[in-house]
Protein backbone atom coordinates (compact mmCIF):
# COMPACT_ATOMS: atom_id res chain seq x y z
CA UNK A 1 0.00 0.00 0.00
CA UNK A 2 2.54 2.39 0.56
CA UNK A 3 4.16 1.33 -2.57
CA UNK A 4 1.21 2.90 -4.14
CA UNK A 5 0.93 6.16 -2.69
CA UNK A 6 4.36 6.72 -3.25
CA UNK A 7 4.55 6.25 -6.82
CA UNK A 8 0.99 8.31 -7.40
CA UNK A 9 3.24 10.82 -4.44
CA UNK A 10 5.62 11.06 -7.65
CA UNK A 11 3.28 11.12 -10.40
CA UNK A 12 1.82 13.84 -8.84
CA UNK A 13 4.83 15.83 -7.82
CA UNK A 14 6.38 15.59 -11.57
CA UNK A 15 2.84 16.58 -12.90
CA UNK A 16 3.12 19.56 -10.81
CA UNK A 17 7.01 20.00 -12.09
CA UNK A 18 6.11 19.67 -16.00
CA UNK A 19 3.30 22.19 -15.34
CA UNK A 20 5.09 24.67 -13.94
CA UNK A 21 7.96 24.65 -16.00
CA UNK A 22 5.23 24.74 -18.99
CA UNK A 23 3.29 28.10 -17.34
CA UNK A 24 7.19 29.73 -17.10
CA UNK A 25 8.14 28.82 -20.47
CA UNK A 26 5.09 30.35 -21.60
CA UNK A 27 5.43 33.67 -19.71
CA UNK A 28 8.98 34.03 -20.71
CA UNK A 29 8.11 33.51 -24.14
CA UNK A 30 5.00 35.57 -23.98
CA UNK A 31 7.43 38.76 -22.43
CA UNK A 32 9.87 38.77 -24.94
CA UNK A 33 7.58 41.61 -27.06
CA UNK A 34 6.62 43.15 -24.07
CA UNK A 35 8.43 46.03 -22.54
CA UNK A 36 11.76 45.57 -21.80
CA UNK A 37 12.22 47.25 -18.76
CA UNK A 38 10.11 44.26 -17.25
CA UNK A 39 12.18 41.51 -18.10
CA UNK A 40 13.95 39.13 -15.49
CA UNK A 41 17.50 40.62 -15.24
CA UNK A 42 19.33 37.48 -16.60
CA UNK A 43 17.35 38.14 -19.89
CA UNK A 44 18.67 41.71 -19.76
CA UNK A 45 22.38 40.87 -19.35
CA UNK A 46 21.84 38.64 -22.83
CA UNK A 47 20.06 41.27 -24.76
CA UNK A 48 23.12 44.16 -23.93
CA UNK A 49 25.31 41.24 -24.79
CA UNK A 50 23.84 40.66 -28.08
CA UNK A 51 24.18 44.12 -29.04
CA UNK A 52 27.74 43.05 -29.53
CA UNK A 53 27.31 41.98 -32.65
CA UNK A 54 30.39 39.81 -32.86
CA UNK A 55 29.63 38.13 -29.70
CA UNK A 56 32.77 37.52 -27.86
CA UNK A 57 34.94 37.75 -30.48
CA UNK A 58 35.77 41.36 -29.95
CA UNK A 59 38.80 42.07 -27.69
CA UNK A 60 39.53 45.51 -26.18
CA UNK A 61 43.14 45.86 -27.27
CA UNK A 62 45.31 48.61 -25.35
CA UNK A 63 46.24 51.58 -27.00
CA UNK A 64 48.05 51.71 -29.81
CA UNK A 65 46.95 48.07 -31.60
CA UNK A 66 46.32 48.78 -35.35
CA UNK A 67 43.86 46.64 -35.86
CA UNK A 68 43.10 42.68 -34.69
CA UNK A 69 45.12 40.91 -37.46
CA UNK A 70 48.08 43.43 -37.58
CA UNK A 71 48.39 43.05 -33.61
CA UNK A 72 48.25 39.39 -33.65
CA UNK A 73 51.05 39.12 -36.20
CA UNK A 74 53.27 41.33 -34.20
CA UNK A 75 52.27 40.35 -30.62
CA UNK A 76 55.13 37.86 -29.12
CA UNK A 77 53.37 37.25 -25.94
CA UNK A 78 55.59 38.98 -24.00
CA UNK A 79 53.61 40.00 -21.50
CA UNK A 80 55.59 43.22 -20.79
CA UNK A 81 52.46 45.69 -21.32
CA UNK A 82 50.76 43.97 -18.80
CA UNK A 83 53.44 44.55 -16.47
CA UNK A 84 53.55 47.94 -17.77
CA UNK A 85 50.60 49.08 -17.02
CA UNK A 86 49.85 51.27 -13.92
CA UNK A 87 46.11 50.46 -13.76
CA UNK A 88 47.04 46.25 -14.14
CA UNK A 89 43.83 47.18 -16.54
CA UNK A 90 45.74 44.37 -19.14
CA UNK A 91 45.12 40.94 -18.79
CA UNK A 92 46.00 37.71 -20.38
CA UNK A 93 43.53 35.95 -22.89
CA UNK A 94 42.83 32.53 -21.79
CA UNK A 95 42.20 29.61 -24.07
CA UNK A 96 38.79 30.02 -24.49
CA UNK A 97 39.73 32.87 -26.86
CA UNK A 98 41.59 30.62 -30.08
CA UNK A 99 44.26 31.75 -31.93
CA UNK A 100 43.85 34.96 -29.59
CA UNK A 101 44.92 33.15 -26.42
CA UNK A 102 47.65 34.25 -24.40
CA UNK A 103 47.29 37.80 -26.03
CA UNK A 104 46.93 41.28 -24.26
CA UNK A 105 43.34 42.88 -23.63
CA UNK A 106 41.64 44.90 -21.46
CA UNK A 107 38.32 43.86 -19.53
CA UNK A 108 36.52 47.38 -19.21
CA UNK A 109 33.95 45.98 -16.94
CA UNK A 110 37.03 45.19 -14.46
CA UNK A 111 39.63 48.47 -15.25
CA UNK A 112 39.39 50.53 -18.09
CA UNK A 113 42.51 52.66 -19.57
CA UNK A 114 43.03 56.19 -18.41
CA UNK A 115 45.61 56.41 -21.66
CA UNK A 116 48.03 57.34 -19.43
CA UNK A 117 47.26 61.26 -19.41
CA UNK A 118 48.44 61.92 -16.53
CA UNK A 119 51.77 60.36 -16.94
CA UNK A 120 54.72 61.26 -19.10
CA UNK A 121 54.13 58.30 -21.48
CA UNK A 122 51.64 55.41 -22.53
CA UNK A 123 53.89 52.96 -20.48
CA UNK A 124 52.12 50.02 -22.56
CA UNK A 125 52.96 50.85 -26.36
CA UNK A 126 55.92 52.67 -25.36
CA UNK A 127 57.35 49.27 -23.98
CA UNK A 128 56.06 46.90 -26.60
CA UNK A 129 58.96 45.76 -28.36
CA UNK A 130 57.38 44.39 -31.47
CA UNK A 131 55.73 47.09 -32.94
CA UNK A 132 52.20 45.48 -32.01
CA UNK A 133 51.42 48.32 -30.22
CA UNK A 134 52.17 51.63 -31.86
CA UNK A 135 53.93 54.42 -29.94
CA UNK A 136 51.64 57.54 -29.55
CA UNK A 137 52.62 60.29 -27.64
CA UNK A 138 49.87 61.88 -24.84
CA UNK A 139 51.73 64.99 -23.95
CA UNK A 140 48.69 66.21 -26.29
CA UNK A 141 45.32 65.09 -25.36
CA UNK A 142 43.24 66.53 -28.46
CA UNK A 143 46.37 64.61 -30.34
CA UNK A 144 45.37 61.30 -28.69
CA UNK A 145 41.93 61.54 -29.37
CA UNK A 146 42.74 62.30 -33.15
CA UNK A 147 44.62 58.80 -33.44
CA UNK A 148 42.47 56.76 -31.35
CA UNK A 149 38.33 58.29 -32.34
CA UNK A 150 35.86 56.15 -34.49
CA UNK A 151 37.37 55.70 -38.14
CA UNK A 152 41.11 55.39 -37.13
CA UNK A 153 42.66 52.44 -37.46
CA UNK A 154 44.11 52.23 -33.93
CA UNK A 155 40.57 52.68 -32.64
CA UNK A 156 40.28 50.61 -29.65
CA UNK A 157 36.75 50.42 -29.57
CA UNK A 158 33.56 52.40 -29.38
CA UNK A 159 30.86 52.82 -26.07
CA UNK A 160 27.45 52.78 -26.70
CA UNK A 161 25.04 53.04 -24.15
CA UNK A 162 21.74 51.22 -23.66
CA UNK A 163 19.24 53.33 -22.38
CA UNK A 164 16.71 50.84 -21.82
CA UNK A 165 18.96 49.90 -17.97
CA UNK A 166 20.91 52.85 -17.62
CA UNK A 167 19.43 54.92 -14.22
CA UNK A 168 19.62 58.35 -15.69
CA UNK A 169 17.64 57.53 -18.81
CA UNK A 170 14.74 55.07 -16.90
CA UNK A 171 14.28 57.11 -13.99
CA UNK A 172 15.82 55.12 -11.02
CA UNK A 173 18.13 57.42 -10.16
CA UNK A 174 20.18 60.28 -10.74
CA UNK A 175 23.51 59.48 -12.72
CA UNK A 176 26.43 61.14 -15.03
CA UNK A 177 29.27 58.97 -13.65
CA UNK A 178 30.29 57.89 -17.22
CA UNK A 179 30.41 61.84 -18.13
CA UNK A 180 32.43 62.49 -14.92
CA UNK A 181 34.93 59.90 -15.96
CA UNK A 182 34.78 60.11 -19.44
CA UNK A 183 38.56 61.68 -20.32
CA UNK A 184 36.81 63.64 -23.47
CA UNK A 185 33.45 64.55 -21.40
CA UNK A 186 31.36 67.23 -23.33
CA UNK A 187 32.85 65.43 -26.53
CA UNK A 188 32.33 61.94 -26.48
CA UNK A 189 29.59 61.79 -23.83
CA UNK A 190 27.43 65.20 -22.90
CA UNK A 191 24.65 65.33 -20.85
CA UNK A 192 21.72 67.30 -20.81
CA UNK A 193 19.22 65.45 -23.34
CA UNK A 194 15.85 66.90 -23.24
CA UNK A 195 14.43 63.79 -24.93
CA UNK A 196 15.12 61.68 -21.22
CA UNK A 197 11.73 62.76 -19.46
CA UNK A 198 13.20 60.87 -16.18
CA UNK A 199 16.33 63.45 -15.36
CA UNK A 200 17.75 66.27 -16.89
CA UNK A 201 21.23 65.01 -16.88
CA UNK A 202 21.05 61.62 -18.60
CA UNK A 203 23.95 61.17 -20.77
CA UNK A 204 24.47 60.35 -24.39
CA UNK A 205 26.95 59.17 -26.33
CA UNK A 206 29.09 60.19 -29.46
CA UNK A 207 30.60 57.57 -31.31
CA UNK A 208 32.45 59.71 -33.91
CA UNK A 209 34.35 61.17 -30.87
CA UNK A 210 34.88 57.86 -28.97
CA UNK A 211 38.04 56.61 -28.30
CA UNK A 212 37.23 53.26 -26.66
CA UNK A 213 39.06 53.44 -23.25
CA UNK A 214 36.16 51.85 -21.50
CA UNK A 215 36.47 53.69 -18.04
CA UNK A 216 32.77 54.43 -18.35
CA UNK A 217 31.98 50.71 -18.84
CA UNK A 218 33.80 50.07 -15.60
CA UNK A 219 32.11 52.61 -13.45
CA UNK A 220 28.67 51.91 -14.99
CA UNK A 221 26.97 51.37 -11.54
CA UNK A 222 24.61 49.24 -13.20
CA UNK A 223 24.62 45.39 -12.40
CA UNK A 224 24.70 43.95 -15.99
CA UNK A 225 26.30 47.46 -17.01
CA UNK A 226 24.33 49.48 -19.38
CA UNK A 227 27.69 50.05 -21.45
CA UNK A 228 29.20 47.91 -23.85
CA UNK A 229 31.81 47.74 -26.32
CA UNK A 230 31.81 47.18 -29.44
CA UNK A 231 34.31 47.29 -32.57
CA UNK A 232 34.13 49.87 -34.89
CA UNK A 233 33.58 47.10 -37.63
CA UNK A 234 30.33 46.58 -36.01
CA UNK A 235 28.65 49.15 -38.55
CA UNK A 236 25.13 47.34 -37.66
CA UNK A 237 25.31 48.04 -33.98
CA UNK A 238 26.64 51.32 -34.72
CA UNK A 239 23.92 52.01 -37.15
CA UNK A 240 21.36 50.87 -33.98
CA UNK A 241 22.80 53.73 -31.67
CA UNK A 242 23.67 56.64 -34.42
CA UNK A 243 23.39 60.30 -33.73
CA UNK A 244 20.35 62.20 -33.33
CA UNK A 245 18.29 63.13 -37.35
CA UNK A 246 18.74 66.60 -37.37
CA UNK A 247 14.94 66.31 -36.48
CA UNK A 248 15.24 64.67 -33.43
CA UNK A 249 18.16 67.28 -32.29
CA UNK A 250 15.93 70.37 -33.27
CA UNK A 251 13.47 69.23 -30.98
CA UNK A 252 15.69 67.89 -27.83
CA UNK A 253 17.16 71.65 -28.96
CA UNK A 254 13.96 73.63 -29.13
CA UNK A 255 10.94 74.28 -25.89
CA UNK A 256 9.72 70.78 -24.57
CA UNK A 257 6.70 70.84 -22.06
CA UNK A 258 7.78 68.63 -19.86
CA UNK A 259 11.31 69.81 -18.86
CA UNK A 260 10.62 73.80 -19.54
CA UNK A 261 8.52 76.77 -18.73
CA UNK A 262 7.23 79.20 -21.66
CA UNK A 263 5.55 82.10 -20.33
CA UNK A 264 3.99 83.13 -23.21
CA UNK A 265 1.30 79.83 -22.88
CA UNK A 266 0.41 80.84 -19.96
CA UNK A 267 -2.81 82.88 -19.00
CA UNK A 268 -2.39 86.51 -16.91
CA UNK A 269 -3.34 86.02 -13.22
CA UNK A 270 -4.00 89.65 -12.99
CA UNK A 271 -7.45 90.11 -10.86
CA UNK A 272 -8.45 93.11 -13.55
CA UNK A 273 -8.30 89.98 -16.06
CA UNK A 274 -9.89 87.09 -14.54
CA UNK A 275 -11.40 88.39 -11.70
CA UNK A 276 -14.78 90.92 -11.18
CA UNK A 277 -14.08 93.00 -8.29
CA UNK A 278 -17.77 92.99 -7.30
CA UNK A 279 -17.72 89.56 -7.36
CA UNK A 280 -15.22 89.56 -4.31
CA UNK A 281 -17.40 91.94 -2.17
CA UNK A 282 -20.58 89.92 -2.70
CA UNK A 283 -18.64 87.16 -1.74
CA UNK A 284 -17.18 88.39 1.70
CA UNK A 285 -20.46 90.19 2.46
CA UNK A 286 -21.99 86.52 2.35
CA UNK A 287 -19.05 85.17 4.21
CA UNK A 288 -19.62 87.97 6.97
CA UNK A 289 -23.20 87.28 6.95
CA UNK A 290 -22.97 83.79 7.76
CA UNK A 291 -20.26 84.12 10.58
CA UNK A 292 -23.02 86.55 12.87
CA UNK A 293 -25.43 83.82 12.52
CA UNK A 294 -23.19 81.54 14.10
CA UNK A 295 -21.84 83.70 16.47
CA UNK A 296 -25.44 84.47 17.96
CA UNK A 297 -26.79 80.93 17.78
CA UNK A 298 -27.64 79.43 21.25
CA UNK A 299 -25.24 76.87 22.23
CA UNK A 300 -27.82 74.61 22.76
CA UNK A 301 -28.06 74.54 18.81
CA UNK A 302 -30.49 75.35 16.36
CA UNK A 303 -34.19 73.36 16.61
CA UNK A 304 -33.59 70.30 15.28
CA UNK A 305 -29.92 70.54 14.57
CA UNK A 306 -28.29 66.86 14.43
CA UNK A 307 -25.04 68.57 15.37
CA UNK A 308 -22.56 66.85 18.42
CA UNK A 309 -24.31 68.51 21.64
CA UNK A 310 -23.18 67.29 24.96
CA UNK A 311 -26.66 67.16 26.39
CA UNK A 312 -27.68 64.33 24.10
CA UNK A 313 -24.53 62.26 25.06
CA UNK A 314 -25.61 59.38 27.48
CA UNK A 315 -22.45 59.39 29.58
CA UNK A 316 -23.30 55.36 29.93
CA UNK A 317 -23.10 54.85 26.85
CA UNK A 318 -19.60 55.26 26.49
Amino acid sequence: MKDVDRREFLKITGGCIATASGVSSLAILLNMGESYKYRPIYQQSQKIVSMKGGGEDFLLRPPGARGEDNFLSKCIKCYLCVEACPLQAIKIAGREKGGAADTPYIIPEVTGCDLCLTRDNMRCNHICPTDALEKIKNDDIKEVQGKLKLGQEMNMGIAILDKRVCYAWTGVSACWACHEICPYKDKAITVGDKRAAHATNAPTFHAAECVGCGLCVEICPVPQKAVRMVSQGETEVLKAVQEATPAEKAESEGTDSKTSFNVEDTESRAISDTINPDDIKLENKEDNKDKEEKEHQPKGGKKGDDSWQPSKQDVMGF
